[in-house]
């Protein structure tokens, strides 16, 4: 089988709204309801706002993939991750690359770079395979946020694909129409970045789009 990783997105601080918020997010989807079992993968949340919780997320995941290296399982090694869970899960990548432990397949929901204490720019030759899904800049979201986790050297095969979509539509989290908003009014993502170019309805269109793009590399990897 394989040893499978994931680590969300940035989220509210109680983890039981954190847990309603990102029931059906793509991070949580995979490692919920892959076949793999439930003693060879994890799940962590994302952090808070100001980046808290980020260090925990990723140590816990490395240290969960070097227990069962340990414990004798030598099965492929799976990584996914959203926003900054993201570049959370390139970071373990990077700590694999050190004990010479390859990476099978990493997918990436928008990895963004939001965090002083760790940089993810380049992915390490240590990862075969990559799929990372972004916001196409025509959705005007979250313009505030730069990538990370787009530069890469052989032999890791790269690929991207861009989606006109707010931050949160392609991390499986599409914002929703609150009680005085209809689902074609503009999505506002407050400060720093104000209105987006997406309406509601559009966000959860393309999301679920996303969800039926991402599914192959899911199966043919066997994250799923």
């Amino acid at each position: 089988m394989a040893i499978l990783v994931g680590i969300d997105g940035t989220g509210p601080f109680f983890n039981s709204t954190y847990e309603k918020e990102f029931k059906e997010s793509f991070v949580h989807q995979i490692v919920r309801d892959s076949r793999i079992g439930a003693l060879d993968k994890k799940y962590f949340r994302g952090p808070i706002g100001p980046g808290g919780g980020m260090p925990e997320a990723i140590d816990g995941g490395y240290n969960f993939i070097m227990k069962r290296r340990k414990e004798g399982n030598t099965s492929p090694i799976l990584l996914t991750g959203y926003s900054r869970g993201a570049m959370g899960v390139g970071v373990i990548a990077k700590y694999l690359k050190k004990e010479n432990i390859p990476v099978a397949a990493l997918l990436m929901f928008d990895c963004v770079d939001r965090h002083a204490a760790y940089d993810f720019e380049k992915i390490p030759d240590n990862v075969a395979k990559v799929l990372h899904i972004r916001r196409d800049a025509k959705a005007g979201s979250r313009e505030s946020f730069g990538n990370d986790g787009t530069k890469f050297s052989a032999p890791t095969v790269y690929e991207e694909k861009f989606y006109v979509c707010t931050h949160g539509g392609v991390g499986g989290t599409p914002w929703k129409a609150g009680k005085d908003q209809k689902q074609t009014d503009i999505i506002d993502e407050g400060v720093p970045d104000g209105k987006t170019k997406m309406t509601f309805a559009q966000d959860k269109i393309v999301s679920a789009r996303i969800w039926a793009d991402v599914k192959p590399f899911i199966t043919d990897n066997g994250f799923m």
